[in-house]
């Protein structure tokens, strides 16, 4: 019988768990743990970020909504030329030395808002 077959079970475990700490696994471990720690609390910092840019996002849209709704109910008591609208747009949107209609989404959201009226 060999010195590792004669060794009793909990010898064998303690052989076992020494030669894992001189392996430097459970330095490993604790490292890893650590790192772990640092990632989720990093993840519940972007997940905290997100949420505050949702509210900010949500605010922006309800000021855009209310802004709009203001802007149409002005418009219906005065005469609004679409050609004027989109000479601003083109003026204040096109960059310096272009030519064109200027940004898209902008002219097309002003069209929206002038058909409501």
């Amino acid at each position: 019988m060999s010195d590792q077959e004669a060794k009793e079970p909990t010898e064998q475990r303690q052989d076992f768990l020494q030669n894992l700490e001189q392996s430097g696994f459970f330095q490993q471990i604790s490292s890893l743990e650590k790192s772990l720690k640092t990632i989720s609390g990093d993840i519940k910092s972007l997940g905290e970020t997100a949420t505050r840019r949702l509210e900010e996002t949500e605010s922006l849209a309800a000021h855009i909504i209310a802004i709009e709704a203001i802007l149409t109910a002005l418009m219906k008591n005065s005469d609004v030329d679409i050609k004027d609208v989109r000479a601003l747009i083109r003026e204040k949107t096109t960059a310096p030395g272009e030519d064109g209609d200027g940004n898209q989404a902008v002219q097309n959201i002003a069209s929206d808002l002038i058909q409501k009226i």
